[in-house]
């Protein structure tokens, strides 16, 4: 049986999109004063958290640190992802381009169904 259509996820999948994600969370972080770094073994345990805010909200659960407004924290940190990916340096993962041509040939529906902030789409897909 031939799919109707090829459905990708953002983050991870059609690119390594998470390094820039914690680099964007530090780089906020300095930002604001608050002293935190997420190393890479910290933000992998965080990832067993769906969603940005809620991954600030599980590390103030973890250190007992605080801050006035995780929201507007966030969209912080969004907008300096965004910076990020559009210097460049993102590349789509190994086969995904040959994936996409190989369903546009096949006239599949490709797609993309995500939990990520439409920012964060629209930037990705600019790269």
């Amino acid at each position: 049986m031939t799919p109707a259509a090829l459905i990708f996820d953002v983050d991870g999948t059609l690119a390594e999109t998470e390094e820039a994600h914690r680099q964007a969370f530090n780089e906020t972080f300095a930002a604001e004063g608050l002293g935190w770094h997420w190393t890479r073994e910290a933000y992998r345990r965080l990832l067993g958290t769906t969603g940005g805010k809620e991954r600030i909200r599980a590390w103030l659960a973890e250190t007992g640190e605080t801050v006035p407004d995780v929201a507007a924290l966030h969209a912080a940190k969004t907008r300096r992802y965004v910076q990020i990916l559009q210097t460049g340096g993102l590349r789509l993962r190994e086969g995904v381009a040959e994936l996409i041509d190989a369903a546009r040939a096949a006239e599949l529906r490709i797609a993309v169904a995500t939990t990520t902030s439409r920012p964060n789409v629209k930037a990705l897909c600019q790269c």
